[in-house]
């Protein structure tokens, strides 16, 4: 029976600081394609932050900025937006006390010179400056450092990612309020002081159902496939929730399968377990 098959793509589809896919895990996807399924990218980058090369893959759509952006297609059936008052809501938080923020659009990414160097100055201890370089989010990123008008000119804002902030990531929590869901960053450092703002009621199992829905589906069709906090919602509301080696150990307590480390072929051997390819 054809399923729905949902892949993130940081430490599932691609190791982090690596925009190409193994071969293993293209052959993977083409032949469950040739098998009769669907495959959709599920991430919680917003769509301007999509590596190309995984954009020109022959995937049957997106969920991308952790739902607030689904497409089928070429056909976009959900757009989720902070809107303006939510937005100068994390401005006022968090927008001047050191934290480095980067806001998320479906076109763009916007930031400032002091935020941008927060960033690289994070990423830097993790990564190559030539991969910084080469990520979406640093190469083609809006630098904007007028706040005054911020929330007018992108009341479009899907998600936010942030790093090093002054607030731990539970006191950030109720300093949000209910609007928001904030969740640890995929990246490791620095813990627990670096993680994404979403929409309260706008995640990545909610994109799925999108999908589901629109494609006159069932939730019995669905598998997803992930490695991080923010797709805790994807593994549970898949009917089939597989993690990724490389996983945390509270990721993998929430998935129905656990498969090696994205590294050891992990992805196309949880597809051949599952008869998928």
């Amino acid at each position: 029976m054809k399923k729905l098959l949902f892949f993130d793509i940081d430490g599932t589809l691609v190791d982090f600081g690596n925009s190409t896919m193994s071969p293993s895990t293209a052959d993977a996807l083409i032949n469950a394609k040739q098998n009769g399924h669907m495959i959709f990218l599920c991430t919680g980058r917003s769509y301007n932050q999509i590596y190309p090369s995984l954009k020109a893959f022959d995937f049957d759509g997106v969920v991308a900025a952790a739902g607030g952006y689904v497409t089928v297609g070429d056909k976009v059936i959900a757009h989720h937006v902070y809107g303006q008052n939510l937005l100068q809501k994390v401005l006022d938080t968090v927008g001047d006390n050191d934290t480095g923020l980067i806001f998320q659009t479906k076109d763009k990414s916007i930031t400032n010179h002091k935020w941008t160097d927060k960033f690289i100055s994070a990423f830097s201890k993790q990564f190559d400056m030539h991969v910084i370089q080469d990520n979406p989010t640093f190469k083609d990123i809006v630098i904007d450092d007028e706040l005054s008008s911020f929330s007018n000119r992108y009341a479009d804002v899907e998600s936010t990612i942030y790093c090093n902030c002054n607030y731990h990531i539970d006191d950030l929590r109720k300093l949000l309020g209910d609007e928001f869901v904030v969740t640890l960053s995929s990246f490791k450092e620095p813990e627990p002081y670096s993680g994404e703002i979403t929409l309260r009621g706008v995640n990545k199992a909610t994109g799925i159902r999108d999908v589901v829905e629109f494609l006159h589906m069932s939730q019995a069709d669905t598998i997803g496939f992930g490695d991080g906090q923010n797709d805790f919602d994807m593994l549970r509301y898949c009917d089939i929730g597989v993690a990724m080696g490389n996983s945390s150990d509270e990721v993998k307590a929430v998935a129905d399968i656990v498969t090696d480390d994205i590294k050891e072929d992990g992805l196309k051997n949880a597809m051949v377990h599952l008869g998928l390819v």
